[in-house]
């Protein structure tokens, strides 16, 4: 403690600003690097697993993204662009975007987060350490995770190990970050749900990881893996849908080729009922959700799936959808989860055989009822992320029991808006942002735990309050 105190009155006595390690480069983390840097009172270290910043959006450049330039910069990211004489992305006002104002990953790495990045890079008070692996984080002196008394571990300075990639080969070494404040940016991405009943993997599924992808694969990249090969995309969400139209698409540009896909969702269309697959939002301000809703629910109810019968380039007048191609076929599976996955014997390709079990829809449970899957060679696991929670796990933080998300921002977004439209949804304000453990802030995806409502303009309300209390607790 005398030490830690000392090393406080040094720092002050020579005019040292307390240092801020952010975890992950990402969007959310670049953004809560540049308010740091721009608020001139803190030193920054930013730490990325991936080669370069941005890693993860570098991996979905391809996707176009739902929400236009206008919810996805920020007004500090802005003056950060106009600090270096570079262009920043026009933000139309809602309603009146063009196609041309809904960025792909690419254009929103290239026009916005990698200028950030140049930005940052060219600070003096900001360090960026790539291929760097956050193992675990904890306090210094003598306090351990059950120790309380929040005045001394306000006290007290963080100790996180990393590993870095080594100079010579592939091998780690090994690194000490000492900071006064954490922010872990870390996100989610990649870090996929298990596909099994009651989110625990399904049979055979850890052993196959090879034939599973848990992100929107690049399907034109990799046309090999998907071209007259039988694919398995699961999952209900938008991820899932957007797989689906990329393997349509996909078979369209190569019509002498087939596209085979099995699609499995827990729920059911019963568009009969007032329950389809995907629920309308009326006056979608979004036009691309509301195209893939479309497209969604009309491939789960033609034919009962089996949109592969339907004709080339024919117009279903009820969606205004071009009908797929006849090389693309899709066979669509309500109600069932993954029991088990199994190397298929009779063949040496590669491919696999899954065995889906139907659940009841009321409520969820599995029936005695399973249907088989054969030859397939790849599983798009669309199932949604998880937070990792193990690096911060010799820390006070409370986590929600259900998202796994902060418990005070976790508790505001449960007894907030209940619609399905992510953008109905307000920022809850800068005291959900707080943990037990000072100083410590979990904020973009990771703070929303399993929940996919996130979206960037929020997490950059998230940066601002982050920013407030930091400064508060100089």
């Amino acid at each position: 403690y005398f030490l830690q105190q000392l090393n406080r009155l040094i720092c002050l006595f020579l005019q040292m600003a307390p240092r801020l390690l952010i975890i992950g480069a990402g969007p959310i983390g670049l953004e809560m690097a540049v308010a740091a840097v721009q608020s001139k009172r803190w030193d920054v270290t930013i730490v990325e697993r991936g080669n370069e910043l941005c890693a993860n959006v570098v991996a979905w450049e391809h996707v176009k993204l739902f929400s236009a330039w206008k919810l996805n910069v920020s007004d500090r990211g802005r003056k950060a662009l106009a600090s270096l004489g570079a262009d920043t992305p026009e933000c139309k006002e809602m309603g009146e975007e063009t196609e041309a104002d809904y960025p792909t990953g690419k254009e929103f790495l290239d026009q916005y987060l990698r200028p950030l990045g140049e930005y940052l890079a060219g600070s003096e008070r900001c360090e960026i350490m790539l291929e760097t692996r956050v193992v675990s984080i904890g306090k210094s002196s003598k306090l351990l995770k059950g120790d309380m008394g929040q005045i001394r571990r306000k006290e007290a300075s963080f100790r996180t190990l990393v590993t870095k990639k080594s100079d010579h080969g592939n091998s780690e070494k090994e690194d000490m970050i000492i900071s006064d404040a954490v922010v872990d940016a870390s996100g989610t991405y990649g870090n996929g749900n298990w596909l099994g009943q009651g989110g625990i993997p399904a049979l055979g599924e850890r052993y196959f990881s090879a034939n599973i992808i848990r992100t929107i694969p690049n399907v034109v990249e990799d046309a090999i893996r998907y071209l007259n090969k039988t694919t398995a995309v699961v999952g209900s969400g938008y991820s899932a849908i957007t797989t689906i139209n990329k393997l349509k698409e996909l078979a369209a540009a190569n019509t002498a080729a087939t596209v085979d896909v099995h699609w499995c969702t827990r729920r059911g269309n019963d568009v009969a009922e007032g329950k389809p697959l995907y629920e309308k939002i009326e006056n979608d301000p979004l036009p691309q959700r509301e195209t893939l809703s479309k497209l969604a629910n009309a491939l789960a109810s033609s034919n009962n799936g089996c949109a592969g019968s339907s004709v080339g380039a024919a117009t279903d007048e009820e969606t205004k959808f071009e009908r797929p191609a006849t090389n693309f076929r899709l066979l669509y599976h309500p109600r069932v989860q993954l029991e088990s996955i199994s190397s298929n014997a009779a063949n040496s390709d590669g491919t696999i055989n899954l065995l889906l079990r139907d659940v009841n829809e009321l409520d969820q449970s599995a029936t005695d009822q399973v249907r088989a899957i054969q030859d397939v060679s790849t599983v798009i696991a669309n199932v949604g992320f998880r937070p990792d929670s193990s690096i911060f796990q010799e820390l006070q933080v409370h986590q929600c029991y259900a998202s796994e998300g902060p418990m005070k921002l976790a508790a505001a977004l449960m007894s907030g808006s209940s619609s399905v439209d992510c953008l109905a949804q307000e920022s809850p304000g800068k005291e959900t942002m707080m943990n037990p453990e000072p100083s410590f802030y979990i904020v973009g995806m990771k703070s929303y735990g399993r929940s996919s409502k996130f979206l960037l303009t929020i997490g950059h309300e998230q940066v601002h309050h982050v920013m407030e209390l930091l400064n508060e607790g100089i």
